[in-house]
């Protein structure tokens, strides 16, 4: 009898979750790592990476070479094809100056599993870089993640930072996530968040921008669904602490069900008199309208809940 490819079993198991199938059909992936092993790794053009297997995960050093500038995106995958309790990965990336790169990372864990995944991130944006950072994470609806994922940022002169954390496939589980970054002058960081909560999930985002550079831009904004019996918490922080730095928190979560918990905390600190931060911050439920617009077009509550929430996710 023919053994197959691991790699086909966790194709399987995480297309069955969601996982775009092509990245598998057209070997996407520059580096796929599951549970603690590397299976997948291919260089990308102008990036250099250090890979090293630890008993629990991975341990990851990406340094992208000055004026490095790609139209596709370099793409990661760290997951769990297989039952596994404790995953922990550790990354530092540094994009050299002038460079302009995308990475989009997957964060998979295939149906059923129930684990502890641990994550620890340093990113260093240097002068006149531009770096975007998708973090997209694909859980089975029977799946019960405990995530703990920490960033820090530096963004250096005339540099663009974004980071995008999106869970909109599967259940949430318990969520915490910190963002914080140290901008330069006339540098920029956004950082956006959209989840979606089932069930009991919980869910905790924290955003925390230090705006030290003259004319420096941050921007934190979150998106958080909440369902059922999930408690969810968004707390944004953004210090303008140079001239003419502008600042902005932009949190909106939707609540459906009697016993959601919703908390959003926003907290802006100037502290030079040019300098301006603002913030606005949303709870609310479903828009009633958009709902019987769609059931009047044939579709169920909760079929028309989903397009709306995923609409509002994109």
């Amino acid at each position: 009898m023919a053994v197959r490819n691991p790699l086909d079993l966790i194709a399987e198991r995480f297309v069955q979750i969601g996982l775009p199938e092509e990245l598998f059909k057209k070997n996407k992936f520059n580096l796929l790592v599951d549970r603690n092993r590397v299976v997948v790794r291919y260089p990308a053009p102008g990036v250099r990476s250090e890979v090293v297997e630890t008993p629990t995960g991975v341990k990851t050093k990406v340094y992208v070479e000055p004026g490095t500038k790609l139209e596709e995106p370099v793409t990661l995958c760290f997951g769990a094809a297989e039952a596994t309790e404790v995953q922990t990965t550790e990354g530092e990336i540094v994009v050299g100056e002038g460079a302009d790169v995308k990475f989009r990372v997957y964060g998979a864990m295939a149906e059923g599993i129930k684990l502890k995944h641990k994550n620890k991130l340093k990113v260093r944006v240097e002068r006149n870089a531009r770096f975007e950072f998708l973090d997209l994470h694909y859980n089975g609806e029977e799946t019960f993640v405990e995530l703990e994922t920490e960033t820090e940022a530096y963004v250096g002169e005339n540099a663009y930072f974004r980071s995008l954390f999106k869970q909109t496939k599967g259940r949430a589980g318990k969520v915490r996530i910190v963002l914080k970054a140290e901008v330069g002058r006339k540098g920029v960081a956004v950082f956006e968040t959209k989840m979606i909560g089932k069930k009991d999930d919980e869910i905790y985002v924290e955003d925390v921008i230090h705006l030290n550079g003259e004319e420096a831009r941050g921007i934190s904004k979150s998106r958080i669904i909440a369902v059922d019996k999930t408690k969810a918490t968004f707390v944004g922080e953004t210090y303008g602490n140079a001239p003419k730095c502008r600042g902005h928190i932009d949190c909106s979560e939707v609540i459906r069900g009697k016993e959601v918990t919703v908390k959003a905390v926003p907290v802006v600190v100037v502290n030079d008199e040019t300098a301006k931060v603002t913030h606005e911050a949303a709870i609310g439920s479903i828009d009633k309208k958009q709902l019987e617009t769609l059931m009047a077009r044939g579709l169920t509550e909760d079929e028309a809940v989903d397009v709306i929430v995923q609409g509002m996710l994109r």
